[in-house]
């Protein structure tokens, strides 16, 4: 499961970048794929992700790191599916109308920097 880390880090590290390099395509990116996916499938996707981040950490440097994303992955799955106070509509309209264009490059910073060490762990 080892190739999962390599798979998942490296497309954190490409979203990263693209969040960086360019924030209003993303900004539309994302919304498109969030009204297109609806919120159901989302959450199952993350806790999915989740669930494959905390088997394939067994193999890693840092499992613990590994296995603490995949289990925040799989709570945010879980919050999202059962969505108290309608928080995924909350996130998502703040996410897709509020947000600056600084939070999106410091969202792709972070995720470029947690792609890379995901990397380095592998």
């Amino acid at each position: 499961m080892k190739w999962f880390i390599y798979l998942f880090s490296t497309v954190w590290v490409a979203c990263g970048v693209f969040l960086i390099l360019y924030t209003d395509q993303c900004r539309e990116l994302i919304g498109k794929a969030f009204q297109r996916m609806g919120r159901v499938p989302m959450a199952v996707t993350a806790a999915a992700i989740g669930i494959l981040l905390v088997i394939a950490a067994r193999g890693s440097l840092h499992a613990g790191v590994i296995v603490l994303i995949g289990l925040l992955a799989v709570a945010k799955g879980a919050v999202f599916f059962w969505n108290p106070n309608r928080l995924y509509e909350k996130t998502l309209g703040w996410w897709l109308e509020e947000a600056a264009d600084q939070t999106y490059r410091l969202a792709g910073i972070i995720t470029l920097v947690l792609g890379t060490a995901l990397l380095s762990w592998a």
